[in-house]
């Protein structure tokens, strides 16, 4: 098992190919649209924050952050590859996007595959909110 410490975090877009986040996607997983792998790299282009996280050259971790930078930031998403959940990197990358984003409200969508694990690291369920596909 990799020791999360020995995880190179980068907060750059330099190696991060659509096929490569895809992949992390699927195997996370992280159920998040991936057939159109130039839309998905401009997702990450557009995001205010892209954190990854390496063992080598192979991509094990990704958060990704959209924010004011004033009042409010969206986690919009948070993977981690099976063979490293449970070993503390996913928490790794929110501790740094917390120190990040200091001094906002950090939102996120939740899915049933992580329950326990936002709430685990003092993130609080909220009722007041709406979604709609635009």
């Amino acid at each position: 098992m990799q020791d999360p410490a020995q995880i190179e975090i980068r907060d750059t877009l330099d190696g991060l190919t659509a096929a490569r986040i895809a992949t992390l996607y699927r195997r996370a997983p992280l159920l998040r649209q991936t057939d159109h792998p130039e839309k998905l790299r401009e997702s990450f282009e557009q995001s205010q924050l892209v954190l990854s996280a390496w063992v080598g050259e192979r991509l094990v971790g990704i958060a990704r952050v959209l924010t004011d930078g004033y009042q409010v930031s969206y986690l919009c998403d948070l993977a981690v590859e099976p063979d490293l959940q449970g070993v503390g990197l996913g928490k790794r990358l929110i501790d740094e996007v917390l120190t990040r984003v200091k001094g906002t409200e950090l939102v996120l969508r939740d899915s049933n595959l992580s329950t326990g694990f936002y709430e685990h690291l003092g993130f609080t369920p909220v009722e007041n909110g709406w979604m709609r596909r635009a």
